[in-house]
């Protein structure tokens, strides 16, 4: 049975967000050429909001 400890799944949801960033870090790596930083606000509240729907999943399904 999955036990949901918030400061792990926190922790996870960050992580997400930060690789996410990095990897857009390294493909663009040319960070002058970028003028909207909108887009990559957006693309961290996905990764956010990705990894917050995986703890959510993991809530609901939890059987106890």
């Amino acid at each position: 049975m999955y036990e949901f400890k918030k400061v792990q799944e926190l922790g996870w949801a960050v992580l997400v967000a930060a690789m996410t960033t990095a990897l857009q870090v390294l493909v663009a790596s040319d960070l002058v050429a970028i003028t909207d930083w909108r887009a990559w606000a957006v693309s961290l509240g996905a990764a956010v909001t990705r990894a917050a729907a995986g703890a959510a999943l993991a809530i609901l399904t939890r059987r106890g």
